[in-house]
């Protein structure tokens, strides 16, 4: 099982240009919308609960590139939305057409790093940290019409990248590498385990740890370069939670992560570098809990990744409608939630590491 680093970098830039085009779009047409809190949310809710059932009708046409085709559709669907500004209907298709190119090149990017990883976390914990630094990036530029061409040109360039990586997996694993009936993956965290229980712990654990990263207070942060740090520990801290859980065991980085973040969370909202320390050891869980809804879904990859996805929407929802609570009753949740997220992941995930790293 040795590291597919290619892979993993690969994906994190198609991750990366799916996240500049989108979040440049959002920031550059769809904030300054009297639609705005509209097209934000339909963009989470058609993105991220589409996921799971693009997922199974990947996994059921095996030679369907998902990659390429999102990369086409997010640039289509780009192009409508940014020279449609003032028609209601046609922002609203061009929306569809851009999250449905999102989640194919997540799904993409999920498929192939698991496959090729053959039980191990390190590539898909890259592919998915490359979305933090897309958001604060397209973020950014989204304040800039002229700067449009530069998420276009990544998204082009992505294209090129996942069309090479695909022929790469079929020429070491074969035309039918992605038949996962026949090849199911090989990951074995949660092996054993009863697979109603696992999903639904799982997914509470990344719904948890999506709410509490959307909802935390952060007042230090008010200036860009803060915010651009913020981004950077959240995607260094999803890498840095496959790799470390290859080498240390996922059950240990796992319950490690969500303890030792506790403090930080609880005394960071004012302290920036102990806040930053919060999130990246909270974002650590990314790839554990991963790994171990593949481990009881071996032959639905897709489906299971996609339930990473919908859980990440539940935790995101709550913050649309309502505000976080007082600083005392936060702090409260945040234990709560931290151990029981812990506990999930001590339950659910044991400490297999990766052989040959």
């Amino acid at each position: 099982m040795k590291k597919d680093y290619l892979s993993g970098l690969g994906y994190w830039f198609a991750h990366f240009s799916v996240e500049i085009l989108c979040f440049f779009i959002l920031y550059n047409v769809f904030d300054i919308s009297e639609n705005a809190w509209f097209f934000f949310c339909m963009f989470d809710i058609f993105a991220f609960a589409s996921q799971p059932f693009l997922g199974y009708f990947c996994e059921k046409h095996i030679h369907f590139m998902p990659g390429p085709t999102g990369g086409f559709l997010l640039m289509a669907g780009a192009l409508v939305i940014f020279f449609t500004r003032d028609v209601f209907f046609l922002q609203l298709i061009g929306l569809i057409i851009l999250t449905a190119g999102n989640a194919l090149v997540h799904l993409s990017g999920a498929l192939e790093t698991l496959k090729v990883s053959e039980g191990g976390l390190s590539e898909s914990a890259i592919f998915v940290g490359g979305g933090s630094f897309g958001l604060i990036a397209g973020r950014l530029i989204g304040a800039y019409d002229r700067l449009f061409f530069i998420p276009l040109i990544c998204e082009a360039v992505a294209i090129v990248i996942m069309i090479i990586l695909d022929k790469r997996v079929k020429e070491r694993f074969g035309a039918d590498a992605y038949d996962f009936d026949r090849h199911p993956m090989k990951h074995e965290l949660s092996t054993g385990r009863a697979i109603g229980i696992t999903v639904f712990i799982l997914a509470a654990v990344i719904t948890v740890r999506s709410y509490i990263g959307y909802g935390l207070p952060t007042a230090w942060n008010y200036t860009t370069v803060r915010m651009i740090l913020l981004y950077i520990f959240m995607g260094s801290g999803k890498m840095l939670g496959g790799i470390l859980s290859d080498r240390f065991g996922a059950r240990n980085i796992g319950m490690v992560s969500c303890l030792l973040a506790l403090p930080a969370l609880l005394f960071g909202d004012n302290i920036m570098w102990l806040s930053l320390i919060g999130v990246l050891m909270f974002s650590m869980t990314m790839a554990v809990t991963l790994g171990g809804l593949v481990s009881v879904l071996p032959s639905n990859p897709g489906v299971a990744f996609g339930i990473t996805t919908l859980a990440l929407l539940l935790g995101v929802v709550p913050t649309f409608f309502t505000k976080m609570p007082s600083q005392f009753i936060c702090n409260i949740m945040i234990v709560i939630l931290s151990v029981l997220a812990a506990a999930g992941l001590w339950y659910t995930v044991n400490n297999r590491k990766r052989k040959n790293i």
